[in-house]
């Protein structure tokens, strides 16, 4: 297998066919980082549950799964520019417009209905999230939005789309790595400079965590994983007795760390810990996991949940308030009210996927990065 700086590039084009094929299990992990979501903002009286971070380990598995995919996407699209001569930035064009279709229409129907409702009073901050920009606005104010908190997800991926392509596409190959391992160190470098010059409360440790160049380093691991895997070996995955030890490193830092209260260590280590275990299941999982994992992440329910995984985690925080307004059964199971809220939210995304969504995706193939 080739190192990273080995390849002179004439092998990447025989990559690039392996490198577009779909994989189905990466759809699954998404199914699991948006359950974790749920379990984290539905099960709030559950304080057992929730001496584990399902939110942050779930919104961490989307964040390096975007920068593995983006990534990957435009580095091997990269090399067209010179081979087709349709350049550098007729592909970035494309990839805007691509991710326009994917991203927009759902997010800004949604908020539509939320200013017509003035839900949370958006209307008077509506600005702030037309422009993805939700997540200054919280940190700004030193405070949350009730139902529209979670929106600072997709602030912080568009604010990352803005800059990461034109960084991927214009660095030089001989750059690339530097580029992803400053962008990495960048990540837990800021969380932990800003912890120390602040309040260190338990509200602005939060929102800390949702600026953009403080998750960085979540995006960084995920375009790692591209970069190895498209100049390196297409079936590239993380394995060796260094690599195990490792992993488990981190598993047992997150294990300890549950235990400590907020310092400038977790701060550091923490998020970058659980990016490092996203970023070994999503390798496992780009390769295809077998045996009963298989089974698993190849289970087409799990799949088609992780495919609409968007619109879930986009509609879920309104679901608990419209099931009391329309005084649906109060079951006195709070497993079984899950289920079955679970069950409403996943009929209107589905209702979603297939009259806004898909319809939309669908005109992705006019605009071709080749």
């Amino acid at each position: 297998m080739n190192s990273p700086g080995q390849s002179d590039g004439s092998d990447i084009h025989n990559n690039l066919s392996a490198s577009n094929a779909y994989m189905p299990q990466l759809d699954s992990l998404r199914a699991f980082a948006v359950l974790f979501v749920l379990i984290q903002h539905w099960l709030t009286d559950r304080t057992w549950l929730l001496s584990v971070p399902f939110g942050m380990i779930g919104v961490t598995l989307f964040f390096v799964l975007s920068g593995f995919l983006i990534s990957k996407i435009l580095l091997q699209s990269k090399p067209d520019a010179g081979v087709t001569n349709n350049g550098l930035f007729h592909i970035l064009k494309q990839f805007y417009i691509r991710r326009t279709l994917r991203i927009f229409p759902i997010y800004y129907i949604t908020l539509i209905i939320l200013f017509i409702l003035n839900t949370e009073n958006i209307r008077d901050i509506f600005g702030w999230f037309v422009f993805y920009a939700s997540n200054i606005y919280f940190y700004n104010i030193g405070d949350w939005a009730g139902l529209l908190s979670h929106l600072w997800t997709l602030a912080v991926e568009e604010q990352f789309y803005v800059i990461w392509p034109l960084l991927m596409l214009f660095t030089p190959r001989k750059h690339l790595l530097k580029v992803i391992l400053i962008m990495i160190i960048t990540g837990p470098l800021s969380r932990s400079v800003m912890f120390y010059f602040s309040d260190k409360s338990e509200m602005t440790t939060d929102l800390i965590s949702i600026l953009m160049p403080t998750c960085l380093d979540c995006f960084g691991l995920g375009a790692l994983l591209a970069y190895l895997k498209i100049y390196s070996d297409k079936n590239f995955d993380f394995k060796g007795i260094y690599v195990n030890n490792f992993i488990l490193i981190n598993i047992l830092f997150l294990f300890i760390s549950g235990f400590m209260d907020e310092n400038i260590y977790k701060m550091f280590f923490y998020r970058f810990s659980v990016s490092v275990v996203s970023l070994f299941l999503i390798s496992k999982a780009a390769n295809g996991f077998g045996g009963p994992l298989k089974r698993i992440f190849e289970n087409k329910f799990v799949m088609y949940f992780g495919k609409i995984s968007y619109s879930i985690y986009l509609f879920h925080a309104f679901i608990p308030p419209l099931y009391n307004y329309f005084k649906l059964p109060q079951f006195t199971g709070i497993y079984f009210r899950f289920f079955i809220q679970a069950a409403i939210l996943t009929l209107l995304s589905s209702i979603s996927w297939y009259i806004i969504e898909k319809p939309v995706i669908n005109l992705k193939k006019k605009f071709k990065y080749q």
